[in-house]
């Protein structure tokens, strides 16, 4: 299990300096049915590409272990400006808490 504190010293992209910010986990977004991606799978299985798509989640990897964990949607709010922000290379783990 991986805590992480409320409130976080960071570097802030639209305030240019380091602040205070505090982390949210963002949970039930779906992604937008007009993404790149969803179009090019919605492509492929429209027109059909050999057995996609797989029928077994276990198949996609094709011999490789599937992780277990997931990558985790955290935001950071800046406390001076109020705008929120994504990491660039997010948390994977299965259980993530957020402490206070």
């Amino acid at each position: 299990m991986v805590k992480i504190p409320k409130e976080q010293n960071r570097y802030c992209p639209h305030c240019d300096t380091h602040t205070e910010q505090t982390v949210k986990e963002v949970t039930n977004v779906s992604a937008s049915p007009m993404s790149k991606k969803h179009r090019k799978r919605q492509r492929k299985i429209d027109h059909g590409y050999g057995s996609f798509p797989y029928e077994n989640p276990a198949i996609r990897s094709r011999g490789r272990k599937n992780p277990t964990s997931e990558k985790k949607d955290l935001r950071y709010t800046c406390k001076e400006c109020g705008k929120g922000h994504m990491p660039k290379n997010p948390i994977r783990t299965s259980k993530l808490e957020i402490e206070r």
